[in-house]
């Protein structure tokens, strides 16, 4: 009779646990509330992109445990990565991050890189327009291109953030490949796109660069001209016009990404756990339908293709901005 409970029990206890809709298996999982840092401001796009993946994991219950999302912004993100830094081996503490992990290391705002975390996963790409008042005499990227290389100085050059930030890489890019000096060009930076919006549509500058999602509606309007885009393929929707820099002979992909990382010395339990966790917020449906409103390219990495992508990114990023003096 007890030999049949000792089979018995365990097996009903297995039955029960199969039954529960979120068992989360073995390996490791979290054992207390997880913090996920965005290294910005709230109601910016890294805000936005944190608060829709913690609000994700909470409601398809992928996590089994409390979670707070807590905004560590400064020092172009130098505040946020030297907390997580400091909780080095701790897989309950992990923030979002983009390209701004690797320029501010090239600028020398921090002396940390992606080589002293955990890559976790990259989540999404947003891509760069460049574009022009419908009226303007450039009618194409090429042109642009042109222009600029006879007269440096001759067009202002909007950007959609501060110098250094990934709209002046976005224009270095090509003109870096078109022998273009940069130290002569006019370059004017705002705080946002809709601000670059508001000076291009008034006539204040002449070209902008900024987030296709805000460039988008006013090319489908007809006030606006795109001339190129720094994705990889020719984007859908109103900005199908605007071919990629590859297609005009020039280099300019460029992948404005978000994406996770840990801290350092994670093991491959932990690093597994929230890799799935990522997998699964990405591959939703609500996910998947904020990324077509965003005109995002939801485009998941595993651990493994985040540390190979980032150092990839790393070493062109490195590159362009030696050539815009951006470099220490």
């Amino acid at each position: 009779m007890i030999a049949r409970l000792f089979v018995i029990v365990p097996a009903g206890i297995s039955i029960a646990l199969g039954a529960l809709p979120h068992a989360w298996g073995q390996g490791w999982k979290p054992e207390r509330n997880v913090e996920l840092i965005v290294p910005a401001s709230a109601g910016g796009s890294l805000d936005t992109t944190g608060r829709t993946v913690q609000r994700l994991w909470d409601e398809l219950k992928l996590v089994p445990v409390s979670s707070t999302v807590v905004n560590r912004s400064g020092g172009g993100h130098a505040v946020a990565y030297n907390f997580l830094n400091q909780r080095a081996g701790d897989p309950h503490y992990m923030s979002i991050t983009s390209s701004t992990l690797h320029t501010s290391n090239i600028n020398g705002r921090t002396p940390l890189s992606y080589r002293d975390f955990t890559p976790l996963t990259v989540l999404l790409t947003e891509y760069i327009a460049f574009a022009v008042r419908a009226d303007s005499p450039i009618k194409s990227g090429k042109e642009l291109i042109e222009a600029l290389r006879k007269d440096p100085g001759a067009l202002s050059l909007a950007l959609s953030s501060a110098r250094g930030g990934t709209h002046h890489i976005s224009f270095g890019l090509p003109l870096q490949s078109a022998n273009v000096d940069m130290r002569q060009s006019k370059l004017v930076a705002f705080n946002s796109t809709s601000e670059a919006v508001t000076a291009l549509l008034g006539g204040h500058v002449d070209v902008m660069s900024g987030g296709t999602v805000q460039i988008a509606p006013h090319v489908e309007s007809g006030k606006m001209r795109v001339l190129a885009v720094t994705s990889a393929k020719r984007l859908p929707g109103p900005l199908s016009a605007g071919p990629t820099w590859p297609e005009l002979g020039y280099k300019g992909v460029f992948e404005n990404w978000r994406g996770v990382i840990g801290t350092r010395g994670m093991n491959s339990e932990q690093i597994a756990f929230w890799e799935n966790v990522f997998r699964k917020v990405v591959e939703s449906e609500e996910f998947r339908k904020l990324a077509e409103r965003n005109q995002w390219d939801a485009n998941f990495k595993t651990a493994a293709e985040t540390r190979r992508f980032m150092e990839s990114q790393y070493n062109e990023l490195k590159e362009v901005m030696t050539f815009l003096g951006l470099a220490k």
